[in-house]
């Protein structure tokens, strides 16, 4: 029995013409605001208000940076400002090693281990790597 598999998932569809859902509640909610600010506002306020609007909506609706939309590089924009990353390239000069973490005192318990039975086994990081271990291993016993 043969099935059709889907070639174009990363591909939003076209629901509404030529706009995808997210397009289209984009364009309908900045719609809806200038049309709230028409019935509310006079012509030169509603001017200098749409403006600004669109100027949001339109790049929110169609622009896509590096295959991420345009929502996403602004949110990450905001969570920067809000708590930027600090990165130190060189190691300060009289600062004390900072307290070691579980992962890593087990990894010595696990050296201890392998050490005392005299194998040769590599140290397994995470379940990942003791997997391909195994998995490699008893390719050479078949």
């Amino acid at each position: 029995m043969q099935f059709q598999v889907p070639q174009f998932i990363d591909i939003e569809d076209k629901v509404i013409g030529p706009l995808t859902i997210k397009q289209f509640l984009y364009l309908l909610a900045a719609g809806a605001i200038i049309f709230i600010l028409y019935k509310i506002l006079n012509f030169y306020a509603i001017i200098i208000l749409a403006i600004p609007i669109l100027g949001i909506t339109i790049p929110l609706a169609f622009i896509k940076v590096h295959g991420q939309p345009f929502i996403s590089i602004v949110s990450n924009f905001f969570r920067f400002l809000r708590k930027p990353d600090f990165y130190v390239w060189k190691k300060p000069i009289g600062k004390k090693p900072a307290p070691e973490s579980e992962e890593t005192e087990n990894i010595k318990i696990i050296k201890k281990i392998t050490d005392k039975k005299g194998q040769n086994k590599p140290i397994a990081k995470n379940s990942l790597q003791d997997l391909n271990w195994k998995v490699e291993t008893n390719k050479e016993e078949a």
